[in-house]
């Protein structure tokens, strides 16, 4: 994958993270990177019920729950340093907004 391909794909991920922060983005692909997708993506399915969260937080995690299982196939196909580069990609894109 080019990186212009990263960057696009990127973009659309970043087109429906609507309401989402840069810091829970950031932790959020943290754990992403040391766990896994997988993983990470069942991390913010509990989060988002979690009641010890505000609720911007929980919304946040709600967000990545819904988006990322869409774009999953495509990100997992990615060795894990292209993932992590497209995740960066995303963070950069919600930072501009």
């Amino acid at each position: 994958m080019t990186t212009d391909e990263k960057v696009e794909l990127a973009q659309k991920i970043a087109g429906k993270l609507v309401g989402i922060t840069p810091s829970e983005w950031s932790k959020w692909c943290l754990y992403a990177q040391e766990k896994g997708l997988e993983k990470a993506i069942q991390l913010a399915r509990v989060m988002q019920q979690s009641a010890s969260l505000r609720p911007g937080p929980k919304q946040a995690y709600r967000t990545i729950s819904q988006v990322i299982p869409a774009f999953q196939k495509e990100l997992e196909s990615l060795p894990p340093n292209a993932l992590m580069e497209v995740l960066g990609y995303v963070r950069q894109a919600v930072i501009a907004r």
